[in-house]
């Protein structure tokens, strides 16, 4: 078949062991506050209050650790959790009990910044610890489920899970970088925050689609300081309200997008994220950037990236299940844009072939047997011999509309890669066409990165083992508030499992619904409304829902599309697996 031979000549030397992140360095001991514990952080680069914009912040815990498949079952597994909230002078704001908590598992639970700093207007960054209780799991998991900010205006809202990679884990000279989109279209801020207790120094640069540099701009921070820039004059603001303020774009060599790049000369690097505001339309969406090591020597380029009988030796594969071609679901036509970029690391040359994927598992789409695939991608120079070919910070757009797929398709986007390269680099955009609004995520890691999560200790030997956080069923048919569509794919390539997924709804309270699906093919994506499979279901503003899907036998992934319906909005969310950082991060 056209899948099998694909999967014959793409996997030369896919298989290879993938045992955490190449991008960073073997994690470090640090001093821990109770004996025996096991604590990890992330940050939140930046919580806001701003009573002018009616601008709030919140952030939803989500207490993954427990043991085995069925641990949240024990109300004794738990999370502790202790936040520290700092403002953008670095000063720490004290919170009510220290900041600390602790969360039965799988009990989401939101967690209102203002009334926990008591403060009515403030804006800075927060370092997040946390730990699983007592006699269980010897650490947390997945760093990327631990915690996520969200952003409420009265017509907007964001999520975006708080950044793994702490202080102590990341020492060294790093590129931290993200394609950005069009300014012609879009008005991006960045906020940078220093969760360290020493000072982080380097520069904050952009450059466009080629790679070519457009500015630069030192940067200082001291320990727990944040600073915002306004990315399309790379300059510095004293506000949130003036970062994100929309006005005209004076830099046209970033008309059509590029990449940021935080390049660190201190040993300590800083945490960021990204703002994206439509200049029509009223979006509002968020991202963060990645770390890759700055000092990693590099081979040449290939002049081919093909094998004997135009094999393609794929060293990792990419996934996302948000590809949408004017799919009409939840009462909304969804369409995708993806945004590929590329670090400096390993090779001077990063070359992608990317392929489509149906509900059925079949290949409906692959760059390098279509003719006219270099007019399909912005640039066309970012193509060469059939694939995506980048080199030093470039990046690139393909449209799903102009795609050769039908309208109305839905299914699965992915990327085979030579040589490997991160997920996080690589952005996915969705539109709701009917409101104007869109929503910004990244990719999922497949092949053997997401094989190596089931040699977890404690994780009960499960394949998948994924969570969705910040769900909503809210209102009926006739009267929707909000709701979610999962977008659900077998990533299975080399293997050949069919995955039959359960999916588990959780609660304030704990579990409150699951449901087994229907057979997923290998490569087969789908999209389904959360309100249909859970008929009767339904939460309120203050309890989202956390989903989980587990699958015995096949790597799947589930991302999600956040609905408000009284909003016009849309958020994305990746979703993780619960043991994707356990192989990284240790204490």
């Amino acid at each position: 078949t056209f899948l099998a031979g694909l999967a014959g000549s793409w996997l030369v030397g896919a298989g290879e062991a993938a045992h955490g992140s190449p991008q960073y360095p073997e994690a470090s001991k640090m001093t821990e506050p109770a004996v025996g514990a096991c604590w990890l952080d992330v940050a939140a680069p930046l919580v806001v209050v701003d009573p002018a914009q009616q601008l709030t912040s919140d952030l939803l815990l989500t207490a993954t650790c427990f043991p085995g498949i069925d641990g949240y079952r024990d109300s004794h597994y738990s999370t502790e959790y202790q936040i520290l909230l700092f403002d953008a002078a670095g000063k720490e704001i004290k919170l009510d009990q220290g900041g600390r908590l602790n969360i039965p598992a799988l009990r989401p639970t939101l967690v209102n910044m203002k009334d926990l700093s008591h403060r009515d207007a403030f804006f800075g960054g927060a370092k997040i610890r946390l730990a699983p209780s007592a006699n269980q799991v010897a650490r947390a998991g997945d760093l990327f489920s631990a915690g996520f900010m969200r952003w409420d205006l009265p017509t907007n809202f964001d999520n975006v899970h708080a950044h793994p990679a702490p202080p102590q884990q990341v020492v060294g000279h790093f590129n931290y970088s993200m394609p950005f989109p069009a300014l012609s279209e879009y008005h991006c801020a960045l906020a940078l925050f220093n969760p360290n207790e020493e000072e982080s120094h380097g520069s904050v640069r952009v450059v466009d689609r080629l790679g070519r540099a457009v500015g630069q701009h030192a940067y200082r921070l001291n320990p727990h300081q944040t600073i915002l820039y306004r990315l399309g004059e790379l300059e510095t603001v004293a506000t949130p309200g003036e970062a994100f303020a929309v006005k005209p774009l004076k830099e046209a060599k970033l008309a059509d997008g590029g990449v940021v790049v935080v390049h660190n000369d201190s040993e300590k690097v800083p945490f960021g994220y990204t703002f994206i505001k439509g200049r029509q339309g009223n979006s509002f969406t968020v991202e963060h950037p990645l770390h890759f090591s700055a000092d990693a020597p590099m081979k040449p380029a290939r002049a081919t990236p093909y094998g004997p009988n135009k094999s393609f030796p794929a060293s990792a594969l990419l996934y996302t299940p948000l590809l949408f071609k004017g799919l009409r679901v939840g009462g909304l036509q969804l369409d995708s844009r993806i945004y590929l970029s590329s670090s400096r690391w390993v090779e001077e040359a990063l070359w992608l072939m990317p392929f489509a994927t149906t509900g059925n598992g079949e290949i409906a789409w692959v760059s390098n047997r279509d003719d006219q695939f270099a007019e399909r991608v912005a640039p066309s120079a970012a193509t060469n011999q059939g694939v995506v070919r980048l080199t030093e910070f470039q990046s690139c757009r393909i449209d799903a509309r102009a795609l050769p797929l039908p309208d109305g398709f839905s299914g699965g986007f992915g990327m085979a890669t030579i040589p490997k390269t991160s997920h996080s680099l690589q952005k996915v955009e969705v539109t709701a066409k009917e409101w104007g609004r869109v929503a910004f995520t990244h990719f999922r890691p497949g092949g053997a990165t997401a094989k190596a999560y089931r040699e977890a200790a404690d994780r009960g030997n499960l394949a998948s083992d994924y969570i969705v956080s910040g769900a909503h069923i809210i209102g009926g048919a006739s009267n929707r508030k909000r709701d979610c569509v999962l977008a659900v794919m077998n990533i299975e390539f080399e293997d050949d499992q069919t995955g039959t997924p359960k999916l588990q709804l959780f609660g304030p309270s704990g579990l409150v619904a699951e449901k087994q699906l229907d057979e997923f093919p290998p490569l087969a994506c789908r999209h389904l409304v959360l309100s249909e499979l859970f008929p009767g279901v339904q939460s309120d503003a203050a309890h989202p829902f956390t989903v989980r899907m587990q699958v015995a036998n096949a790597l799947m992934v589930v991302s999600a599309v956040h609905i408000d319906y009284e909003r016009r909005d849309l958020a994305l969310e990746h979703g993780s697996d619960r043991h994707s950082t356990f192989a990284d991060f240790k204490c």
